[in-house]
């Protein structure tokens, strides 16, 4: 095992011991997170009104990420723009795309990021749920990271809301079921959907999706570097895997 790979299997190593001391803490205890405020994605399917999905967010369980998140859903993220390097094997149409992204990028760069107009662009049916693929004009824009954080709650735990550790991504997961794998992602908890919209998370979970490409078990995590949508000649089979085949779009967010 190289240097590299002992360094981070000791750091999750070290994550499962304070998470394990925590949940122990939580548990003698006996206490809920507290709610420290709640976000509203007013959700639309398919062009259909919106109906809202509320999200319950636990500040003092991890507040740098529930910042971040908090960031996002007020639009008033500050992301700065990649450099649109070459890839000389990239076919030109691709080359040309990235380099318009990226003036668009630049032309914009005062416009913070947000969830407005971002999509549900996964979905693995009783295993995950991914919103925050926001909008295009932000395709340019490199997430912000921070210091890692940790808590006792289970990314796996229905209807708990997670970023990825240390930020890095502008997506959120929503657990629809309960779904153990998403506790061996590098994910913290930073919320949940309030229980009265349980149900709108059912009928999101129930939509169809694109899955014949390949299996589970080859879909990226949060933050991974891959494609927004299949580029013309993109060998990553993974770029339009289990996308809902009904449009899912946040047409507005609010705070309270």
């Amino acid at each position: 095992m190289d240097d590299k790979a002992r360094k981070k299997k000791e750091r999750r190593q070290q994550r499962m011991r304070q998470r394990l001391a925590q949940q122990q803490a939580q548990q003698d205890g006996d206490e809920e997170p507290r709610v420290t405020a709640i976000v509203t994605l007013d959700v639309s399917i398919a062009r259909a009104p919106p109906e809202p999905l509320r999200i319950e967010l636990f500040g003092d369980a991890a507040p740098q990420s529930v910042a971040y998140f908090s960031k996002l859903a007020t639009n008033s993220l500050r992301a700065e723009c990649s450099d649109a390097d070459e890839d000389p094997g990239a076919v030109a149409r691709v080359q040309t795309s990235r380099r318009m992204g990226e003036r668009a990028c630049l032309d914009a760069q005062g416009v913070d990021v947000g969830f407005a107009n971002s999509q549900l662009w996964r979905l693995v049916p009783d295993k995950r749920v991914d919103f925050g693929r926001v909008d295009s004009s932000f395709s340019a824009r490199v997430p912000p990271t921070f210091a890692e954080e940790t808590n006792a709650l289970r990314a796996s735990a229905k209807g708990n809301v997670s970023v990825k550790r240390g930020g890095g991504a502008f997506e959120f997961t929503v657990a629809p079921a309960n779904s153990p794998g998403l506790d061996r992602e590098d994910l913290v908890v930073v919320g949940r959907v309030a229980p009265a919209d349980l149900p709108f998370l059912d009928a999101l979970n129930a939509i169809p999706t694109k899955k014949d490409l390949v299996s589970i078990g080859d879909v990226p995590p949060l933050g991974k570097s891959f494609a927004r949508a299949c580029e013309y000649s993109s060998p990553d089979p993974t770029c339009a895997q289990f996308k809902p085949l009904k449009r899912v779009v946040v047409s507005g967010v609010s705070v309270a």
